[in-house]
């Protein structure tokens, strides 16, 4: 069985918009479409994984019971109950091989509140002096802190200073970190960054 469903998104200031072309520039990136995008951040930012989940085992629990009333209706025999397996240890995500270093292992730190032409410039000389996992960590620490303006803006000087194809192998590691996941959801819904507020 399939389901289809439609979504249209408009917007009424240039903050939507900006959220708009935020999303679509994120499928772009992953070779989605944009419904598919915008159904994954929705999904993200509605629990829908465990809420589904969730539903889905409620659902496949009360045929199961119902199967069980009417095999018990036919044969009054006694049902026992075995006690659940325990759950498989989650397995770990192995590191890409390509992950940015740890801070303590990538240099000398870099202000991640600088202007995106100087982070870009630290990460050239970095990359330049310890290689690209040294270098990615200024850019995992930059995103960690940066708004959807400074991230959109540090994105299109990496695509002016690399190829299409240079520029997607040098970001699929900063992508997969939690700095740059968190980063996505702050620029998709408007958050501010955990460091912009005064305290």
């Amino acid at each position: 069985m399939s389901y289809k469903a439609q979504l249209v998104v408009r917007a009424r200031n240039k903050e939507g918009a900006a959220i708009i072309e935020k999303v679509k520039e994120m499928a772009s990136d992953r070779g989605a479409t944009y419904s598919e995008m915008a159904v994954e951040l929705l999904g993200r930012g509605l629990n829908a994984d465990d809420a589904l989940d969730s539903i889905i085992e409620a659902d496949d629990e009360e045929e199961e019971e119902e199967e069980e009333a009417e095999t018990d209706s036919a044969s009054p025999a006694p049902v026992i109950e075995e006690a659940p397996a325990p759950a498989p240890p989650a397995k770990e995500v192995p590191e890409h091989p390509r992950a940015p270093l740890p801070a303590e292992e990538a240099g000398p730190a870099v202000d991640p509140e600088l202007p995106p032409e100087e982070i870009i410039e630290a990460y050239l000389a970095r990359r330049e002096e310890r290689g690209e996992r040294a270098a990615g960590r200024i850019l995992v620490d930059f995103f960690a802190e940066a708004g959807p303006a400074e991230g959109g803006q540090l994105k299109k000087l990496l695509q002016k200073e690399f190829s299409d194809q240079d520029y997607e192998t040098l970001m699929e590691p900063i992508k997969e970190t939690e700095e740059y996941s968190t980063y996505t959801e702050r620029a998709i819904f408007g958050a501010p960054s955990p460091y912009s507020q005064v305290n």
